[in-house]
């Protein structure tokens, strides 16, 4: 976890000295864009509009996924990695995973597809739950990105300790309840190739594996987040939202959280970037750092994004993609609900 542990923090520290630069180009901007006809100006300039939420996706989402990158970069080119995997494997059994296992999790952070893919090469009997976990548990870079943004929007990024370290919990329990009886006996021992030597990570092939994640991200992260903002901004003129808050509200109730929190539960289980919604004014003033956090975890766990669910059923058949959709959603609805009940308590 010290990768996103650490691309976060430092990108915390990054983005909060850019953030008021932005910031004052951005809104007389967004001032400017309020006096254009509807439904323009809400699209650009509403409480979902583009320029509005812009600068959340660009300051505190893109740092983290270009330092993530290079911490794995140089995870992967040092031997690090396959280091740690060894290591890892006798305290990962109980849970039905392996080093490697931990190692493609650990992937999943960058994005859960690669992630899900590399599995094929796990037993057969923990291949399951090595998929299970990076479904559950994986905070892929838009995810992971817009959790910060989300946090520094409502003024509290020290959640993000609190988030990571929650998430890694509750996906070892998950792990635990999903993983056959196999995968977690004493004789699943991994196998070695030799002794891994450790070595300085070279900076070319560093930035070229770096290269390769940021070019990704922005190719699909910006047009993504155009047309969640466009799709957001055009329910919310039509007064869609307002009508789907009144709906769902019973269910919110079961987490604590008000009814606005539900847009975004639903588009982050389409598209984690959803869960930027959460950081709108209104929404984001408005929740205590308990029901903040439960909003966040739930839009990040509570189904895997739309491209994972598929690749899933692609490689593991429909059968089990459906049985994991649905074992992941009455599991993250627990686990929120333990969050949100017992914070309140405490």
């Amino acid at each position: 976890m010290t990768p996103a542990v650490v691309a976060v923090a430092a990108a915390n520290r990054l983005a909060d000295r850019i953030d008021p630069w932005v910031r004052a180009r951005t809104d007389p901007l967004a001032g400017l864009l309020t006096s254009w006809p509807q439904p323009f100006a809400e699209i650009l300039a509403g409480d979902y509009g583009f320029v509005t939420m812009g600068p959340l996706l660009l300051v505190w989402a893109t740092p983290v996924v270009v330092l993530h990158a290079l911490l794995m970069g140089a995870y992967k080119e040092s031997g690090l990695l396959d280091r740690l995997t060894n290591g890892m494997n006798p305290w990962l059994r109980p849970f039905g995973m392996t080093g490697r296992e931990l190692a493609r999790v650990v992937m999943g952070f960058g994005c859960n597809v690669p992630a899900v893919i590399s599995a094929r090469s796990s037993p057969a009997c923990s291949r399951g739950a090595c998929v299970s976990a990076i479904a559950f548990g994986s905070a892929c870079s838009y995810q992971l990105g817009a959790t910060l943004a989300v946090f520094a929007a409502a003024g509290r990024p020290g959640l993000v300790v609190v988030y990571l370290l929650y998430l890694g919990a509750t996906t070892l329990a998950y792990a635990r309840l999903v993983a056959p009886q196999a995968a977690r006996s004493p004789l699943n021992v991994l196998s070695m190739e030799g002794r891994v030597f450790l070595a300085w990570p070279r900076p070319r092939a560093v930035w070229l594996e770096t290269q390769g994640v940021v070019l990704e991200f922005s190719r699909r992260a910006l047009p993504v987040f155009l047309l969640i903002t466009t799709a957001a901004s055009l329910l919310h003129w039509m007064g869609a939202l307002q009508a789907a808050s009144a709906v769902v509200e019973p269910a919110m109730a079961i987490f604590r959280l008000p009814p606005e929190a539900a847009v975004a539960v639903v588009l982050a289980s389409v598209r984690k970037d959803g869960i930027l919604l959460l950081a709108e004014p209104g929404v984001a003033a408005s929740l205590s750092a308990v029901q903040l956090l439960t909003a966040v975890y739930l839009a990040g766990v509570l189904l895997p994004c739309l491209v994972t669910s598929l690749t899933i059923g692609r490689e593991q058949g429909r059968a089990f993609a459906l049985r994991l959709v649905g074992r992941q959603a009455a599991a993250a609805t627990g686990f929120s609900a333990l969050l949100a009940w017992g914070g309140a308590w405490l």
